[in-house]
């Protein structure tokens, strides 16, 4: 279950919740099974080493986002916008892509 102080400070827009990955980032977020259909995260959005399990970003755009070492496993990404996104390492099992733009997306 996600942390409710880290949704908080990511409800407060990507340039709040960036901002607090720099000023804290010996901190794992967690926002595991988060609802974040259609949401609007592009801002070059900092979301590395976050737990993103069972998260819902169907739909999302997260052009340029940082995904790196992310656990994205049973996540919903369908029809996401992740043009440009870096998923290097990230744990995508059982995640489910379908229909997802992975235009330009970093995913070895």
């Amino acid at each position: 279950m996600a942390n409710p102080e880290h949704l908080a400070i990511l409800r407060q827009g990507v340039e709040k919740w960036n901002q607090w990955r720099e000023e804290y980032p010996h901190i794992e977020p967690d926002l595991s099974a988060a609802l974040f259909s259609k949401a609007n995260l592009e801002e070059e959005a900092n979301f590395s080493g976050a737990n993103l399990s069972e998260v819902d970003l169907s739909g999302a755009y997260l052009s340029e986002a940082n995904l790196s070492n992310t656990d994205l496993s049973g996540a919903d990404l369908s029809h996401a916008i992740l043009i440009d996104t870096n998923l290097r390492n990230a744990n995508l099992e059982e995640a489910e892509l379908s229909g997802a733009d992975l235009s330009h997306t970093i995913l070895n």
